[in-house]
């Protein structure tokens, strides 16, 4: 149980677990205080104790400062995520999460309690993996291309000249009809994965990527999703399309 905060110190908190777990013996987000469990209303917080000091002084508009003060710091929340998960399940919180005093933090657990125990039920036993897809349309025009051309669907003039005209305007036209078929592709592409995961969602495309995708796998089926998404990749790759997986990772997506 964590203590109470003297008038220089918060609490800081990483994630709800369920009960049936004990404290990391490692250090906190300020690398300083040890990691404490704090149970409330059937809740168990995973907390430390931090200096306000340490949060309170940084100038954000100072980027460079700011980076320096802020990467150390979240990658030991990182560290820390992890290293619970090695127990089992969190419901995890954003970097940055800290409260005043011991009552403070139990009003919300109270707040709370219905509504976290519901996600850690759904997501017991779980992982969450993404699934990043970006797309060459130069790629996947040739192939459809090349696609209509040997199936006979279509067929080109034999004079050259002729023929190099109708390929500019076969390939004008898959451009502009490629975001319909990259949309049926997608679908077709989940709906392969979507019977091997307890849930899923999207998640907000960086960058140039056309499709993110957040999956709750199951620990035991793991083993059969990775070599399903590579089965995935090598059939889709010819068409342009790239996947970038990762994880396992906390259940971020999924317990909110």
């Amino acid at each position: 149980m964590i203590i109470e905060p003297d008038s220089t110190q918060a609490i800081y908190l990483y994630g709800f677990v369920p009960s049936n777990r004990i404290a990391p013996a490692m250090q906190g987000v300020d690398d300083t205080h040890s990691l404490e469990l704090h149970a409330c209303d059937g809740l168990i917080a995973v907390v430390s104790l931090v200096l306000l000091v340490d949060f309170e002084s940084i100038d954000t508009e100072d980027n460079t400062q700011y980076l320096a003060w802020l990467t150390p710091r979240a990658c030991r929340h990182s560290a820390v995520i992890d290293k619970v998960m090695e127990q089992g399940a969190i419901y995890p919180l954003s970097f940055g999460t800290l409260f005043s005093s011991v009552n403070a933090l139990e009003q919300v657990m109270m707040q709370r309690s219905n509504d976290v125990s519901a996600a850690l039920q759904h997501i017991a036993d779980c992982q969450e993996w993404s699934l990043e897809v970006t797309v060459d349309r130069n790629q996947a025009v040739e192939n459809l291309l090349g696609e209509e051309l040997s199936s006979g669907r279509i067929s080109l003039p034999e004079a050259s000249g002729r023929r190099h005209l109708e390929e500019k305007k076969l390939r004008r036209n898959l451009h502009a009809g490629l975001s319909d078929w990259m949309e049926s592709t997608l679908v077709a592409i989940y709906e392969r994965i979507e019977p091997m995961t307890r849930d899923a969602c999207q998640r907000k495309p960086s960058d140039q990527k056309v499709m993110h995708w957040a999956f709750l796998i199951r620990e035991d089926a793991v083993a059969s999703f990775l070599p399903h998404i590579d089965q995935i990749t090598t059939d889709y790759q010819p068409f342009g399309f790239n996947f970038r997986l990762t994880g396992p990772w906390a259940a971020y997506s999924f317990g909110r």
